[in-house]
């Protein structure tokens, strides 16, 4: 429970933010009479008094809500995802239904909305993780559905209270990213020279494009003339049907790339192929996709999932190491790191929609950063142990100095000393000669 002072018509009013008995949130307001001019330590005082005497039951005494439905949960559910078909894209409204029929294996027919607790929800995530073996983002779904449509059932008054507000936020898991290095894509250059897959490949390794962003090419993207490629249209094949869309994932998504050299040479072939094709099939051709890059030989729309197909039959063909055709887009990803772009670069050429997910993805590939670290760190320890040693040579110069200049003092008093004895001697005969002189 907390509280805070706010001003309304010129006064000071003590607010109290709580929970009533059902997990509602509500503020209570209380009018301190106080002016808002010099008066904010009164309020405040009166604002503590009210927070230490405050008692929500006194002011929210509610009976237990009855819900009068016998509407079944998986009904509900179903029924949310049909009403919200308009607003989603065809292929993602596929994917919510296979969703609910995933959930109508858990839960029960007689389980009645109204009844569904926290508990239920709970269990159904443990069936997505442990027994179906679900990911994290699978299960993420489930959960977009789910979440929304309980909510709106709470604010339709169909049930008491929401089951999925405590249910606990299900964490991102960062799986391990395949890529191919720059002699990887050679290789794999070298074996798809004389297959179908030769421009597709190259193109999804030099650009990174997504899956759909390629086969949704089509030839009044490229530019020729001013050598820039845009990708602007998608296609998506779901249920064993096309959807061609110029919506893509994200606005991000909507780029123009300069046209590279070789890709651009490898468009001009592929061009002349497709119109040898429309001779040879004469009325056989199927003229209805005449504005896409990647179709078959007759003219049709290639399917995604065959070119991901033939794709892992080329790897396994010739020994090499399994990727998805998606890790393409990695691969690109991870030649530009370690080429030392820009992660900002990296996100516009990419299409990424924020920098944080270039960077969340593609940060651990950027070797040289941390290869400067390490210099750092070393030059700045190896620089710490030279002082060290340059100082700890100083002091010992220092007292092998002070050494030889009090050997050399002493010299000096004994040299001085040797010579006042010589000098007293020199005296003493002088005298006894003196003496001997007066005698004579």
């Amino acid at each position: 429970m907390k509280g805070s002072l706010k001003i309304k018509r010129g006064y000071f009013y003590a607010v109290i933010n709580y929970k009533d008995n059902y997990g509602k949130y509500k503020q209570k307001w209380f009018n301190t009479g106080l002016k808002e001019r010099g008066n904010k330590k009164e309020a405040q005082k009166i604002l503590d008094e009210k927070l230490s005497t405050f008692q929500p039951d006194v002011f929210e005494v509610q009976p237990e809500p009855i819900v009068k439905n016998d509407i079944i949960f998986m009904d509900y559910i179903e029924n949310y995802v049909k009403d919200k078909k308009k607003e989603l894209s065809p292929a993602v409204y596929v994917g919510y239904t296979h969703c609910v029929k995933v959930m109508k294996k858990f839960f029960k027919n007689s389980l009645k909305l109204k009844d569904v607790t926290y508990h239920h929800l709970l269990e159904f995530y443990d069936y997505l993780k442990n027994k179906r073996g679900n990911k994290n983002v699978t299960i993420k779904h489930h959960a977009v559905i789910l979440s929304p449509a309980l909510k709106q059932a709470y604010r339709d008054d169909l049930i008491a209270k929401n089951p999925y507000e405590f249910m606990p936020k299900i964490k991102k898991e960062k799986s391990k990213m395949e890529y191919y290095n720059k002699e990887e894509l050679e290789k794999l250059f070298e074996v798809t020279d004389k297959s179908p897959l030769k421009l597709i490949v190259r193109v999804a390794a030099y650009y990174g494009f997504r899956r759909s962003e390629l086969v949704g090419l089509k030839w009044d993207a490229i530019d020729f003339k001013n050598k820039m490629i845009t990708i602007k249209h998608k296609v998506l094949h779901v249920d064993n049907q096309f959807y061609l869309s110029d919506t893509l994932k994200t606005t991000a998504s909507h780029r123009t790339l300069p046209l590279l050299p070789e890709i651009e040479n490898l468009l001009i072939e592929r061009k002349e192929e497709i119109e040898k094709n429309k001779e040879l099939f004469k009325k056989s051709y199927n003229h209805q996709y005449d504005e896409y890059v990647f179709v078959d030989d007759i003219g049709d729309l290639i399917n995604p999932d065959i070119i991901s197909n033939r794709f892992r039959t080329l790897l396994r063909k010739n020994h090499l190491k399994h990727i998805r055709f998606h890790d393409l887009r990695h691969s690109c990803a991870s030649l530009l790191v370690a080429s030392k772009v820009s992660m900002k670069n990296i996100q516009e050429w990419l299409g990424h929609s924020n920098f944080n997910t270039t960077a969340d993805v593609y940060s651990h590939l950027d070797y040289s950063s941390k290869y400067e670290s390490a210099n750092a760190i070393n030059q700045a320890l190896t620089q710490t142990k030279k002082e060290k040693q340059a100082d700890d040579k100083n002091k010992q110069k220092t007292r092998q100095e002070l050494e030889d200049e009090i050997l050399h003092l002493q010299q000096l008093i004994k040299e001085q000393e040797e010579q006042e004895r010589i000098e007293k001697e020199l005296e003493e005969k002088r005298k006894q000669k003196k003496r001997q002189q007066a005698e004579m």
